[in-house]
């Protein structure tokens, strides 16, 4: 280390008098990230910091706002403490991981005397007379406080946004962003109550994996001022590293394939203990868990873990997986984050995840302390093999990076709002209200101001003729009948998932419960869950008992509707890129009849291109129609050498006939269904970006490729 570096880090470490020893003391140094961004957050800056997973991330953020606003000008001064109240809001993702990172943390803030609560659904009411000066929770939980004791939130000094990226383009970003912006309202009027001084909120958002830095940190770290005074632009800390990636792509005809392979792979290796497998759905996690535990061809603990199992039991997974010596553990995206699973040898991956992010996510989770990410790849077909392949390529930068691969992909605008958050956020707020009653000013307040007066007065009129709400004083409107079982059941404060009023699956002697689902079942029926047999003895309006029986037949898993999800754009240039072709260029190849069109636009654009050319092509009266013959690829009967010429009118009758199937398959909130009909059609046709499918489209060359190139698409054909 050079003096001047040396000097840098105890100049940092001065700066930190109260809280150097009990986070940093036993590393005896920072890292990276925490260098370059504890200084800019101690400054009171907005700040999104960017790096790698295992980085000390949450240490660079949560150590600055410690010593500015609970330690620093208190302790130094010696004056007495003021009153107990909230100062920092830690939000991150999911409940796992607020329960995760309140473990982690606890520890230091009793060496600090400071208190460290978590707020989720899996956790008691936040105490009102033992205020914590630090809250972990989510976003549900943040909505909740604010129409319980808003109060509480009226002296927050900064918010912390842990892994940013799984929030940003959804639902659960949008519903962040307004919640932000109502926290801002909370603390302004309780400043003016107080004739105290107007301070902005500090913003701090942390991620691994941001592609569009600027657009992320404007969306969620620039304070909308109440008063419409210019803000500070925020500051972006990016740290660059990444762990060295050891990924085998395995062919998987079936669940034999998989236990052979994981055994193989432990038996050749004297490193690899621990395996975390990634499946799509839930479905898959008890059929993979099932099969594991008496096909495994080593000796292991076999574990499930995905969302709509019980908390408890969610807890008794990690914990279990985390201290065995020898185990694995099959999972959904829920194991995507940073909670404490112990250390991973080796990440299994079966079937593709649906975009670059997840893959980077999953994949990080193995190898922390080595250096090296060990990546088992597990192809179904030809086709999920190159996706694997394309990913990879992704991952390592061998194709210049994903932003760099198609020129098109630069200008991609930001995904728009969703206004169904605006429903939920109608409900929230009316539960908030003292008055028990909603303005239009309320709803304007924290709606975006893209958003005008029709539409807001469009959102809260359905919602009355849906009887959610009902007129009340002249400009105001009150709960109606519909709106009270989603009120009793505390199903107003998210955005994510299905119906609301799900059920839940118990112990039918016990009552303790053990997952949840959205579908009924009947007694005497057969389950799976976890990968065990289960026979319901019992069921009510809002619970399912249960009973585990030994030597059943496997039964119908018990799983929420996982959310059918469209191929990505960016997936889809990276198959091309490993197939061999340039930016923008489509390839052809000649089969009977027809043409293979390999567009490589993902699901979305790629159904309305193939609407298209039903539509615009020149083809005899009885020919074939142009259909899907897999993700990346068209059938078109006759040749094809260029995309016919863009017709504005024809684009737009041919994405409105797609819109009911668009609507399937785009995340659009769970309350979009109680959008007015114009409304919600405005949002499938902006989700779609039609602007960035035309710029693709005229920038599309339809060439014959060449047989090298010709070779690999073959391959996208073999199942």
């Amino acid at each position: 280390m050079t003096q001047t570096n040396r000097n840098r880090l105890l100049t940092l470490k001065a700066c930190l008098p109260h809280t150097w020893t009990p986070f940093f003391a036993k590393h005896g140094n920072f890292t990276p990230v925490q260098q370059q961004a504890i200084p800019s957050i101690l400054d009171g800056k907005n700040t999104l910091v960017i790096a790698a997973t295992a980085s000390g991330k949450t240490e660079a953020a949560i150590v600055p706002l410690l010593e500015r606003y609970c330690l620093g000008p208190i302790r130094q001064k010696r004056v007495p403490q003021p009153p107990k109240c909230l100062r920092i809001l830690y939000i991150s993702p999911t409940r796992a991981l607020v329960r995760d990172l309140y473990e982690r943390l606890r520890g230091p803030f009793a060496a600090l005397k400071l208190s460290l609560a978590m707020k989720s659904g899996d956790t008691a009411p936040v105490s009102i007379r033992n205020t914590p000066t630090v809250l972990i929770t989510t976003p549900e939980s943040t909505d909740s406080l604010l129409t319980r004791v808003p109060r509480l939130l009226t002296q927050l000094q900064a918010v912390v946004m842990d892994e940013i990226h799984l929030f940003d383009g959804g639902p659960r970003g949008d519903h962040l962003r307004c919640l932000l912006q109502r926290i801002e309202i909370v603390r302004d009027y309780h400043q003016r109550q107080t004739k105290t001084e107007t301070v902005p909120l500090q913003r701090i958002a942390l991620s691994a994996t941001v592609f569009d830095p600027k657009g992320l940190a404007a969306r969620y770290l620039k304070n909308r001022s109440l008063d419409k005074r210019p803000t500070a632009t925020p500051e972006i800390v990016a740290v660059a590293g990444k762990r060295k990636i050891d990924a085998t792509i395995v062919p998987m005809t079936d669940l034999h394939d998989l236990a052979t392979a994981l055994t193989e792979r432990v038996r050749n290796s004297a490193d690899i203990r621990k395996t975390l497998v990634f499946c799509n759905s839930r479905k898959e996690v008890e059929q993979v868990a099932g099969f594991l535990r008496t096909h495994l061809g080593y000796d292991a603990a076999v574990f499930a873990h995905y969302s709509n199992l019980d908390p408890a039991i969610r807890r008794e997974v990690e914990n279990d997986f985390a201290v065995a010596p020898v185990a694995v553990c099959v999972s959904t995206s829920t194991l995507e984050l940073g909670i404490d699973i112990g250390s991973i040898d080796e990440v299994a991956l079966i079937g593709p995840p649906p975009s670059l992010q997840s893959f980077l996510q999953r994949i990080g989770r193995g190898g922390r302390r080595t250096g090296l990410t060990r990546v088992l790849c597990l192809g179904r077909s030809r086709l999920e093999d190159a996706r694997f392949q394309a990913l990879i390529d992704s991952a390592e930068g061998t194709g210049g990076g994903l932003c760099e691969m198609r020129p098109f992909s630069k200008g991609a605008r930001p995904a728009s709002f969703l206004p169904s958050v605006l429903v939920q956020q109608t409900f929230s707020i009316l539960k908030q209200s003292p008055t028990g009653a909603i303005r239009l000013a309320d709803l304007q307040r924290v709606a975006p101001e893209s958003f005008n007066d029709k539409d807001l007065r469009s959102i809260l009129g359905n919602l009355s003729q849906l009887d959610f709400l009902r007129s009340g004083r002249l400009g105001e409107w009150r709960p109606g009948k519909a709106l009270a079982e989603l009120v009793d059941a505390h199903e107003i404060y998210s955005n994510i998932g299905g119906a609301p009023l799900s059920l839940a699956l118990v112990d039918a002697y016990n009552g303790r419960t053990l997952a949840h689902t959205h579908r009924r079942c009947t007694v005497g029926e057969i389950l799976q869950l976890d990968g065990r047999a289960l026979r319901v003895v019992w069921e009510d309006r809002y619970r399912i008992g249960v009973e585990r029986i030994r030597g059943a037949p496997q039964g119908r898993e018990i799983y929420s509707q996982t959310s059918p999800y469209a191929l990505q754009l960016e997936v889809g240039q990276a198959v091309a890129a490993w197939a061999g072709l340039r930016p923008a260029q489509m390839a052809t190849l000649q089969v009977p009849e027809g043409t293979s069109l390999f567009h490589f636009l993902g699901e979305l654009y790629g159904e309305l291109l193939r609407e298209i050319l039903q539509r615009c092509y020149p083809m005899a009266e009885d020919s074939a129609p142009v259909t899907h013959v897999n993700e990346h690829c068209l059938y078109v009967p006759g040749p094809i050498c260029k995309l016919p010429d863009w017709n504005e009118n024809t684009t737009y009758q041919a994405l409105h006939r797609l819109l009911p199937r668009f609507e399937a398959i785009l995340e659009l909130g769970r309350f979009h269904s109680l959008l007015p009909t114009d409304l919600a059609q405005k949002t499938v046709i902006a989700r779609c970006d039609l602007p960035q499918f035309r710029n693709i489209y005229h920038a599309a060359e339809v060439i014959e490729p060449t047989p090298l190139i010709q070779e690999n698409l073959k391959l996208l054909l073999t199942w």
